[in-house]
Order: structure tokens, then sequence, then C-alpha cells
């Protein structure tokens, strides 16, 4: 499946953008952690036009 991976800025705006292929919507959330960076205040992970996780640093939003 492919997946859009999409870092966040602190004022919540796209940071950087991606698309990634994934066997599953627990590989897409690992590869986002992996690549979350001191840049990125959080990630949003899209299938399709589905958001299925959204997550800050500071802890989970769902």
């Amino acid at each position: 499946m492919t997946y859009h991976l999409q870092f966040l800025r602190d004022d919540g705006s796209p940071a950087c953008f991606f698309m990634t292929q994934c066997f599953s919507d627990e590989q897409a959330k690992g590869i986002a952690r992996s690549v979350l960076d001191v840049q990125f205040s959080g990630v949003e992970i899209l299938r399709g036009d589905q958001l299925i996780h959204q997550e800050l640093k500071s802890g989970k939003l769902n």
C-alpha cells in the first residue's frame, strides 16, 4: 500500500512530504517515527485520502 508521510513544523504547517510503500499501517508508523527529526514537531500519515495516524513529538494524538 502507498502511504503519504507529512512532517510538521511547530505551527502545524507542512515541512516535508514523501510517499512510501509499506505492508501495514504499523510499518508506516515505524518509518515515520524513525524519520522524525529535531526540525519536525510531528507527523501525519495518510493512506490514500484517509488520515490513519497523527503524532506530535510530545505525545501521541491518535
